[in-house]
């Protein structure tokens, strides 16, 4: 098959896939939606059904742009605190730096959350790719105890505010090929494979929720990544839309 084919075919791809979001998206918003009463007792049942949300991530949360502003524009009636930061890891001093250690400042973000949030309905997690440097790459075995130790922690202090949130675990995305992400992130694509199927199995022992969202953008990542690690205003808007599918249940 020739390039120009097979782009032809990814993008097919890629604008199915977006338009069956965005078709789940319109029909979850205006199903129901014809007149002034209905609109009425729709608005006050959506402030009732409102959430406190609580987000982790690396730097694809903490972009402009990112999953967790598009997460806001679609989820307008939550509440949502985002501790995301460029570097951010599951357990590593990553670049010799604490603060980008998640596990290590668990504590401090949770109590960061609750003096803004008052309680947490949800916390939603995706850490990870900072995990799979090239650099840790010999490490990647305590990588998923690293995550389970963050969420003992975090059930911990939830008790302690009387609170249960419910917690998601979203599998970091996908990489790009090695000659795209370059030295730093060489070989993260079968490193984050690994390592997604051991949050799955880490999510189902600690009662939480996992969403693979590798799986679901890997076909179509190219057409969504300008570099093979962070994603483009349309693949944040995909992960927004992914995570926001699972909220409602």
């Amino acid at each position: 098959m020739y390039s120009w084919q097979k782009n032809e075919s990814m993008n097919n791809k890629l604008n199915k896939f977006i338009a069956l979001i965005f078709v789940i998206a319109l029909l979850t918003e205006f199903c129901g939606y014809s007149s002034a009463p209905v609109k009425n007792e729709r608005t006050k049942k959506q402030k009732e059904n409102s959430l406190n949300i609580l987000t982790l991530g690396d730097s694809n949360g903490a972009l402009p742009f990112g999953w967790v502003y598009q997460l806001k524009q679609i989820r307008t009636n939550d509440t949502i605190f985002n501790i995301s930061i460029s570097g951010n890891t599951i357990g590593f001093n990553n670049n010799g730096r604490s603060s980008l250690n998640s596990l290590s400042n668990i504590g401090s973000h949770m109590d960061k959350a609750y003096a803004r949030l008052g309680k947490i309905d949800r916390i939603i997690i995706m850490l990870g790719t900072n995990d799979c440097k090239s650099v840790y790459r010999d490490s990647l075995p305590v990588v998923p105890g690293n995550m389970r130790s963050m969420i003992i922690e975090i059930k911990k202090i939830a008790r302690l505010h009387k609170n249960k949130p419910v917690i998601y675990i979203v599998s970091p995305p996908p990489f790009g090929p090695d000659e795209l992400v370059g030295e730093k992130y060489a070989g993260g694509m079968d490193r984050v494979s690994l390592l997604n199927e051991q949050l799955k199995l880490i999510a189902k022992e600690e009662s939480a929720i996992f969403i693979n969202t590798c799986q679901i953008l890997a076909p179509v990542f190219q057409q969504l990544t300008p570099d093979g690690v962070h994603l483009n205003a349309d693949g944040q808007r995909m992960i927004a839309l992914i995570i926001h599918e699972n909220l409602k249940y």
